[in-house]
């Protein structure tokens, strides 16, 4: 048998073979998979869904579905992301199994009725509307935002401007008390601990429990200052769990306020702001989505973190999904 004979029996050899693999991975990838599962997620064009062991973004759903509905989706093996949290898949069909009967869209709808019909009977006095607030629950972050704005940019010229009349200069709420987070941060990160503890507790009630910074609230914080303020927070909470671990736990125990779940607080603060100016169309909005990624890479915000901390409001989810995932 002559050399070229060989040769050219070698490569229609391996051809075959390559062709067999391309054949097999072909009909693996194409074979059409189901799975059922609740939708805890619908957005535009895709919904997640909770099915018995995992979570699956789906993509290109066809049919709009109400949180609770169970719902069945063929997809095809080769769109599977199990890499993932939640995994993706795109659909290929969908069958919708058992509508909820209880949609939670309905429950949502009357509770931002309500907030609304609310707000509308809040005065608007700002003055008021810090006497009346109440930083331990993180939502009044988001009622207070969009009714003290405008009166802190006011009062804000006005003090810079008496400031400049007087020949001194005075610092606003925002810069007084980004300084303070931020040395507290800064000496922290030198390994100058000496402050943490005390600055640890100061930013939380700060945030939490109607405490002061520099004599200033949270509330009148404009809504950038008041993300910055949350991003060094988080900071701050993760490093006293480094240098003091159990410090938290210690100075919970038997006391009236919490220390120790001040992560959770901080995130769902973060987002529920975040949330709010999305929904105003804020130049702010994309920005803050971009931070967010990047804390969420630094301190583990991860997909079931987020899922747990929404567990009791699963109305928030799909605006804390989008912000946690950057859609």
């Amino acid at each position: 048998m002559s050399k070229k004979r060989i040769i050219l029996i070698v490569i229609i050899s391996i051809l075959f073979v390559l062709a067999l693999i391309g054949v097999y991975l072909f009909t693996q990838n194409n074979e059409e998979l189901n799975v059922t599962g609740k939708v805890i997620i619908n957005g535009e064009g895709y919904v997640i869904i909770e099915s018995s062991n995992e979570d699956y973004l789906v993509n290109d759903v066809a049919n709009n579905y109400d949180v609770g509905d169970e719902v069945t989706f063929t997809y095809k093996k080769g769109s599977l992301k199990d890499n993932t949290s939640p995994k993706e898949i795109t659909a290929i069909k969908e069958e919708l199994i058992k509508e909820n009967e209880y949609p939670v869209q309905d429950e949502q709808k009357e509770e931002e009725e309500q907030s609304k019909d609310n707000q509308n009977e809040t005065p608007q006095n700002p003055s008021s509307n810090n006497q009346n607030s109440n930083n331990n629950n993180s939502n009044n972050a988001n009622n207070s935002t969009n009714n003290t704005e405008n009166n802190k940019t006011d009062n804000n010229e006005t003090n810079n401007s008496s400031s400049n009349n007087s020949n001194v200069e005075a610092k606003s709420a925002d810069e007084a008390v980004l300084e303070y987070v931020n040395t507290v941060k800064s000496d922290a990160d030198k390994g100058i601990t000496d402050t943490l503890k005390s600055g640890f507790i100061t930013v939380v009630d700060f945030l939490f429990y109607d405490g002061e910074i520099a004599g200033h609230t949270f509330d009148e914080l404009t809504t950038k200052a008041k993300l910055e303020v949350l991003k060094a927070a988080l900071w701050i909470d993760d490093k006293v769990d480094t240098v003091f671990p159990g410090y938290k736990e210690t100075i919970s125990n038997g006391a009236s306020k919490v220390y120790n779940n001040v992560k959770n607080l901080i995130v769902s603060t973060y987002l529920d702001i975040t949330s709010s100016i999305c929904e105003d169309h804020s130049n702010l909005c994309e920005s803050a989505k971009e931070d967010f990624q990047s804390l969420k890479k630094s301190f583990g915000l991860t997909w079931d973190f987020l899922k747990d901390l929404a567990s009791s409001g699963l109305d928030k989810l799909k605006n804390w999904y989008e912000i946690w995932s950057g859609k």
